[in-house]
């Protein structure tokens, strides 16, 4: 779950079997949208205000990646983007 502001700097992972949070990431300014690679094994986060696009394995929650981006926000992956008719 991602936030609006003031908050937006804010990523909570939630254990959807408890309802728990188990994880609280804090990438950047301005996280605006989110990604899995087609497995899950990888989030990829735009963070617009810090011009990054960050990659986190989603089991450890550590951060694999930081790519420089102008103002990241959208779609990461090619398939994803042709089945929404881009």
């Amino acid at each position: 779950m991602n936030f609006a502001p003031p908050d937006n700097e804010t990523v909570q992972v939630i254990d959807t079997l408890t309802g728990r949070i188990i994880q609280t990431l804090k990438p950047g300014k301005a996280v605006l949208h989110m990604e899995f690679t087609p497995r899950g094994e990888n989030v990829w986060l735009s963070v617009r205000d810090d011009n990054r696009v960050r990659v986190y394995d989603t089991q450890t929650f550590t951060e694999l990646a930081a790519l420089p981006a102008d103002k990241p926000s959208g779609i990461f992956f090619t398939p994803r983007a042709h089945r929404i008719g881009l």
